[in-house]
């Protein structure tokens, strides 16, 4: 294994808890959506934040043993190791550049890195803090339009022209040999034949024009025009220069590959174009949502707390409904910008899309009204998917209503699913899919269809045609997300007065569905529960709110303000904990950190994670536990106590 050369004047790698972490500077450094490594000068791992260790595809444990060498891309090696070697030689003390990272499944990935040398008090190099953002789709983007062009200039550079001559009159009077194949008809078929005789009338009437300006001006005349020749449609530029005897010649050069070219360049322009924009708005929507949840999450409490306190008839009873009522729509809103920035927290199962359509028909039925007939077609061979079950819902049900807004004078809806192999020829006709078997599910209107503008803005978050007040413009957006979260694909098939039909498409699994799971908790009862919840929330305003509902339903609470201050107090009550209620994104040590430690003593241990953005700290396979739950912020009452019940009733009925 290569790897980095250690001047002598390098001291000894220092340890983790050396390293100057400040609590403010480790708050930054683990919820950093970017990348970011601490690495030794002889290239072993110091630290790495989750972001990191997403995007390798390695644990935080597993990159300790590795040498920074064995992540680079072997073309990037050598350019590596030079500006690292300058860094420690201290001729420069950072470096920012693009290279690729090899992921643990072998993929090479590419990132926008930059890299400062961190020198300790004697000015001796003490280690590398290292930043990456993922550019992969950029590169996808970059390579697409490279490819796009090489093969413009290729197509260009091999094209034949058609050579005619014609008198005034528009009669064919001779055909060169060349290019006969892009003429509109065989050169025996137009031989002495008059344009008129060949072309319909408007056309003709346009070519004849161009003749008499040519012999007019004694000057070439040049047009653009294009054929339908065979079936397939042609685009021509054609110089049409005078000749003696009142005669032209027209050439004509077929530039439909260029034209077609042209077309994928700028097709692939504005899909790079959409991709920069949609990860801005996805980093924003990621970025706040830790924040605005737990805000949500300390009114949204209070609120209920404050309206279970007020004696029937209040006359605040009013106003404090209202609270919460908005306070749902606001976390409805940032749900959606979590699901559009794939930055949600989903509970995959292996489903039979199926029984979730057949699950949602009689909602869809009742949402799209009775002037529009639906029709729902299901295969009855249809292959599995993995995803989650109320997501895949939600698309279902978003698609729908976007159809239902398309036929405002009724119309007709079908749902169709089915097997779908992708071959190369799809991939090359939609960027971002790939090959392979998936299962499709369709939704097609009949309604009033979309120009090419309102199309390429369709999965724009808070882009809506609708009057104010009448949408927010995130359906579409969050069933783009969804889908892209759980490896899909989504298509959309458009054109004005001729429906829209909208195709999702997720990887076919082989495996044994699960049963679908039941409906969410309803309304918790009043009576009171029993059990001891061991709470665990930084933000105080979160931590005491949800205490005070706790107590309020009859659960006895050990509170703590983080991970380490949890471990202090499950030493002195573990026998009497009932549940572990954590957040997920902590200071000092997150939720899954404190799971973790605390089920290596106890295997049995009851949690329920909860948290508004969890940054990738908690992984799906960790939700397949069965004395584990998941709560997104901000919920409710009864969704909080539902699920504490539950998971209490369940373990006490096993054992």
């Amino acid at each position: 294994m290569e790897t980095l050369a250690t001047p002598p004047s390098v001291p000894a790698t220092p340890s983790l808890r050396q390293l100057p972490l400040g609590d403010v500077f480790r708050i930054a450094f683990e919820q950093s959506a970017a990348g970011i490594s601490i690495v030794a000068p002889t290239g072993e791992y110091l630290h790495a934040n989750s972001a990191f260790c997403e995007f390798v595809g390695y644990s935080f444990e597993q990159l300790r043993t590795m040498n920074m060498t064995e992540l680079m891309h072997q073309d990037d090696r050598r350019r590596a190791m030079d500006l690292s070697d300058r860094m420690i030689r201290g001729e420069m003390s950072e470096a920012r550049w693009e290279r690729r990272f090899i992921h643990k499944s072998g993929l090479a990935l590419w990132a926008l890195l930059t890299s400062t040398m961190i020198r300790d008090e004697r000015g001796e190099p003490a280690y590398f803090i290292s930043q990456l953002i993922d550019i992969s789709d950029r590169k996808m983007a970059e390579e697409a339009l490279q490819r796009a062009e090489a093969r413009s200039r290729a197509l260009i550079g091999a094209m034949q022209d058609v050579i005619l001559v014609l008198d005034r009159n528009g009669t064919y009077v001779d055909v060169a040999p060349s290019a006969t194949d892009r003429l509109f008809r065989p050169p025996a078929e137009l031989l002495g034949r008059r344009l008129h005789d060949v072309f319909a009338r408007e056309q003709a009437d346009g070519f004849l024009a161009c003749i008499h300006r040519a012999l007019e001006a004694k000057a070439p005349v040049e047009t653009k025009y294009d054929l339908e020749i065979r079936g397939e449609r042609y685009w021509f530029e054609a110089t049409v220069s005078p000749l003696p005897e009142e005669r032209v010649v027209w050439v004509a050069r077929d530039v439909t590959a260029r034209s077609r070219a042209e077309f994928a360049l700028r097709e692939s322009e504005d899909q790079l174009r959409q991709a920069q924009k949609m990860e801005a708005v996805g980093q924003l929507a990621g970025g706040i949502a830790h924040d605005f949840n737990n805000l949500l999450m300390a009114i949204m409490s209070n609120a209920e707390l404050a309206a279970l306190e007020l004696p029937d008839n209040s006359a605040v009873a009013g106003h404090i409904e209202e609270i919460k009522s908005a306070s749902k729509r606001a976390r409805s809103l940032t749900q959606q910008l979590l699901a559009f920035s794939r930055k949600q927290m989903l509970q995959p199962r292996v489903l039979d899309m199926n029984s979730v359509v057949r699950e949602a028909e009689q909602i869809l039925r009742r949402v799209i009204g009775e002037t529009i007939s639906m029709s729902v077609v299901l295969d009855p061979a249809l292959g599995r998917v993995r995803a989650d079950q109320g997501q895949l819902s939600q698309v279902l049900m978003n698609l729908a209503v976007n159809a239902r807004d398309a036929l405002p004078h009724g119309g007709r809806l079908s749902v169709q699913t089915c097997n779908r192999d992708v071959n190369a020829t799809d991939v090359r006709a939609h960027r971002g899919l790939r090959e392979g078997r998936y299962v499709s599910l369709e939704v097609r209107d009949t309604g009033i269809g979309m120009d090419e503008e309102t199309k390429a803005r369709i999965f724009e978050p808070f882009f809506t045609t609708k009057p104010p007040g009448q949408g927010t413009g995130l359906g579409l957006s969050t069933a783009y997300g969804i889908v892209k979260q759980s490896g899909g694909y989504i298509a959309v098939d458009t054109a004005p007065s001729s429906g829209t039909t909208f195709t999702v498409l997720l990887p076919r699994v082989f495996e044994e569905a699960e049963p679908l799971s039941a409906a969410p908790y309803a309304q918790v009862p009043t009576v009171k529960s029993r059990g001891t919840i061991l709470l665990v929330e930084d933000e105080a305003a979160v931590r005491e709110a949800t205490k005070r509902m706790l107590r309020k339903f009859g659960f006895t609470v050990i509170e703590a303000r983080d991970g380490e201050e949890a471990l202090g107090l499950w030493k002195r009550n573990a026998e009497s904990v009932d549940v572990v209620l954590t957040d997920v994104v902590m200071p000092t040590m997150g939720g899954a950190e404190l799971a973790r430690v605390l089920r290596e003593q106890s295997p049995d241990l009851r949690v329920v994670f909860m948290s508004g953005y969890t940054q990738g700290t908690l992984e799906p396979s960790t939700m397949d536990d069965a004395a584990t739950r998941f709560l997104p912020k901000p919920f409710t009452s009864d969704q909080l106590v539902g699920t504490l019940r539950e998971l209490i009733g369940e373990s006490q009925n096993s054992t």
